[in-house]
């Protein structure tokens, strides 16, 4: 199958449901056009007699001199057999073109040919010649007032003889000749391509960097439905017409279909001069231990993946996932669980003084807009450099202490319910919780977390949200508790683990249940005390910095471990506090300085109940 008829023929697959429709109509026309009167013969110009006996739209292109350089160009591209095909279409050719276009064309259809794109993909054969065809016969009259679909799935509007699309500036188009496999008009310049988001960065100088960050994910995938399979050699489908789409994981993993002329997105599109800036200052963050593979190569792509997260807009009415569309919107990494973080992934005011899109030069694209980025305005506090929370009671963080190969400890998932009063069965929130006891009764309890996603460099303030025993009918006593960490070295091995000293330490004064017991204890100023009442959120650390990263590992290299704390008087562990670990989340909040770090620490009030709605029940 010819190249052109592949296109074609894939067209007609996407639109299937509209063919027979289409075809009918036409018929219809056919028979009306016979009987039409000299006015409608007028209005629409087309040349008298049946069309079977015609030349074919290439020969008519090749026999007419005006259009000598678009047969020339089509020929070079590949694109002769589209036009002899017995498929019905309309073209809009092009007169005299200048020798500097034909080249102009034919030298971006040799250096995608170079870069490897097929045919269908090629800019040439999308940008330029599917941008002045369009699938079946149109005829066309004064009182025309259409919008046709082109072969390249960009829409012109049709108003009498003339084309307003793109840009908007008129083409008008003259004569109507009738050919075998269609209708051939002639029009006064090149029609204008309006490109699509994708199709603009990959066009547009100074983006050079956003664009290869993109296309190195370009990769072909077999659409098995399409192709023609041969018959199985060496246990494996072979395909006598093997059809394949050009696909992108990035813009996939993003659900952002920028190059989707159904589909409606913003990009905030980074200059190069932006790009390498934010590129210098996020490879620090992604800092590897020598033992990972290929670390360098690691690094590099995490940096860019992080310049480019966050810049693509969903804008689409139906976006079910941004609650404050009046005044914000929200990137495509955006979730509705995410709420708890209102930085997250949302862009408030957009168009604010402060806003990220005040000011930026804004393109119109066929499916959204671009706003260049020329500032740097996408904080990374709103994509992967802000805070994390990490559910306790998810298996995959935790690990059982074990002795002997047994594990030591009970470890169940439950649930807090805040009820509205005490006399009541009305849940107003509920905290899902991990609870931790000790397989023996007195045994200390214990823990251990591996933290997913650090980065290396930053300064990490380190919460624990612990909640109260659900039972609303038990002695309720807080828990003593102390943490301490491990971070895999340069060699690839976790280190004995080293205890945190409460910033906060317990004195007298502070706001803690038997803060005079725990005076009375060696080792206090390490003490971390959970509430027997409430939900509570404890700092255990501020401005903590780690050598290495773990983000885009399978493996985090850093390990937090949870152990009970308290007096070994049989009389305070049964009355004054209690060993088993309700533990809710660990929070880990970034920031740039220690400064910012140690002044956010202070802030005793940061995590409130609006903040954690993560926790609750939606």
């Amino acid at each position: 199958m010819y190249n052109g008829q592949l296109v074609i023929m894939k067209t007609i697959k996407n639109i299937h449901n509209k063919t027979y429709g289409s075809l009918c109509a036409l018929a219809l026309l056919c028979v009306f056009c016979v009987s039409c009167t000299d006015t409608w013969n007028e209005h629409y110009d087309v040349v008298e007699g049946g069309m079977a006996d015609q030349p074919t739209l290439l020969e008519n292109i090749q026999a007419d001199a005006s259009l000598a350089n678009f047969y020339k160009v089509i020929t070079a591209i590949g694109g002769a057999e589209t036009f002899n095909s017995p498929q019905q279409l309309t073209v809009w050719a092009p007169r005299n073109l200048t020798s500097a276009q034909v080249d102009s064309v034919i030298a971006v259809y040799q250096a995608d040919v170079a870069a490897g794109l097929k045919w269908e993909d090629n800019r040439a054969i999308t940008q330029f010649l599917q941008n002045h065809v369009a699938l079946y016969a149109r005829p066309v009259s004064s009182l025309t007032n259409d919008t046709i679909s082109m072969l390249n799935k960009k829409y012109m509007h049709l108003l009498g003889k003339t084309a307003t699309s793109g840009t908007l500036d008129e083409n008008p188009f003259d004569g109507a000749v009738a050919c075998s496999n269609g209708i051939l008009y002639k029009t006064n310049r090149i029609q204008t391509f309006f490109p699509n988001v994708r199709e603009y960065i990959e066009q547009t100088a100074g983006m050079d960097s956003l664009i290869a960050m993109i296309k190195t994910f370009d990769e072909y995938e077999l659409d098995e439905g399409a192709s023609v399979p041969g018959g199985v050699v060496d246990g494996k489908t072979v395909y006598l017409d093997s059809v394949t789409n050009l696909s992108n994981d990035l813009l996939t993993g993003y659900r952002a279909y920028i190059q989707r002329e159904d589909s409606v997105y913003w990009l905030v599109a980074p200059t190069n001069d932006v790009w390498n800036e934010l590129y210098n200052k996020y490879k620090a963050y992604y800092n590897y231990d020598p033992t990972v593979n290929n670390a360098d190569s690691l690094s590099d792509i995490m940096a860019k993946y992080q310049i480019v997260r966050g810049r693509f807009l969903n804008v689409s009415e139906d976006n079910k996932y941004n609650r404050h569309p009046e005044d914000s919107l929200v990137n495509t990494g955006y979730m509705e669980r995410q709420i708890h973080n209102p930085r997250s992934n949302v862009y408030y005011n957009p168009f604010a003084a402060d806003g990220i899109l005040n000011g930026l030069e804004m393109a119109e694209c066929s499916n959204g807009r671009v706003y260049v980025d020329n500032k740097g305005v996408i904080d990374p506090h709103s994509t992967f450099f802000g805070r994390m929370d990490l559910n306790a009671s998810y298996s995959n963080y935790y690990e059982i202490d074990k002795k002997d190969n047994v594990e030591t400890m009970n470890v169940v998932s439950r649930r807090y319910n805040v009820y509205d009063s005490d006399t009541t069965d009305n849940v107003v929130k509920a905290y899902d919780f991990v609870e931790v006891t000790a397989k023996v009764s007195g045994d200390q309890t214990g823990i251990t977390y591996t933290l997913p996603s650090t980065l290396s460099g930053a300064y990490y303030n380190i919460y624990v949200v612990t909640t109260p025993d659900p039972s609303r009918t038990a002695t309720k006593l807080p828990c003593w508790f102390q943490v301490s960490h491990s971070e895999r070295n340069n060699r690839g091995t976790f280190p004995s683990a080293q205890s945190y000293t409460n910033p906060f330490p317990i004195t007298e004064e502070s706001d803690v249940d038997n803060a005079d017991v725990i005076l009375k204890q060696s080792n206090n100023n390490r003490c971390y005390v959970a509430s027997a009442e409430k939900v509570d959120t404890i700092l255990i650390q501020s401005a903590v910095q780690y050598t290495y990263a773990g983000a885009g590992l399978e493996d985090g290299v850093v390990k937090l471990i949870i152990r009970s704390f308290g007096p070994s008087s049989g009389t305070y562990r049964e009355k004054v506090y209690t060993r088993t670990l309700r533990l809710n989340e660990i929070i880990f909040v970034p920031f740039e300085t220690e400064e910012e770090a140690k002044a956010a620490a202070l802030d005793k009030d940061a995590f409130n109940d609006e903040l954690l709605e993560a926790n609750k029940e939606n």
